[in-house]
C-alpha cells in the first residue's frame, strides 16, 4: 500500500513531507516512513557539510 501511495512522488516531494502529511497519505506506515526519510535527510546534511556530494566524492 505505501509503495503504491508514495511511488508517484519524486524524492524532493517525499523529503519535503512532514510526519502529519505522511500519516494522512499512509496512516499505517506514515510514522515509520517519516523516520526513514529523517535518516536520508541527516545523511544529506552531513554530506553537504563535509563537502561530499553524491557526485563529487573525494
Amino acid at each position: 500500500m505505501t509503495v503504491r501511495t508514495l511511488g508517484a512522488l519524486n524524492g524532493t516531494l517525499l523529503l519535503g513531507m512532514v510526519r502529519d502529511e505522511l500519516r494522512a497519505v499512509c496512516p499505517e506506515e506514515g510514522g515509520r516512513v517519516f523516520f526513514q526519510l529523517q535518516a536520508v535527510r541527516s545523511a544529506q546534511a552531513l554530506a553537504s557539510e563535509s563537502g561530499y556530494g553524491q557526485y563529487n566524492g573525494r
